[in-house]
């Protein structure tokens, strides 16, 4: 197993466990509010169904419009700009868009 892989194996384990941990404490400290929570998740869970495509649709036009302003076709010409050419504007542009597209919506869409 190379030291990357192991690494990331690690760390998943340990976000598991302090997911676990969490929730065991949350629930010690307010069961009923806990119970409460746990009873509205499938609301939650239907919520981000429903939301999450056509957020990631509009998005995902904000950014490729955004690319396309730029005169980039993809994103491989964005990470060759970035790292070969040792510019990393239109890569922060990039992210700057897709956060600001998502941070957008969550305000303009609310479920």
């Amino acid at each position: 197993m190379k030291k990357t892989s192991r690494t990331f194996l690690v760390t998943g384990i340990i976000l598991v466990v302090l997911l676990v941990v969490g929730q065991a404490v949350s629930y010690l400290i307010a069961p009923a509010s806990w119970r409460a929570f746990a009873g509205r998740l499938p609301v939650i869970a239907s919520m981000i169904a429903f939301w999450g495509p056509i957020i990631a649709l509009l998005s995902g036009l904000f950014v490729w419009s955004m690319l396309r302003l730029l005169g980039f076709d993809s994103l491989e010409e964005i990470r060759q700009e970035a790292v070969e050419q040792n510019n990393p504007t239109p890569a922060i542009i990039f992210v700057g868009t897709l956060i600001a597209s998502l941070l957008f919506f969550m305000l303009v869409i609310r479920p």
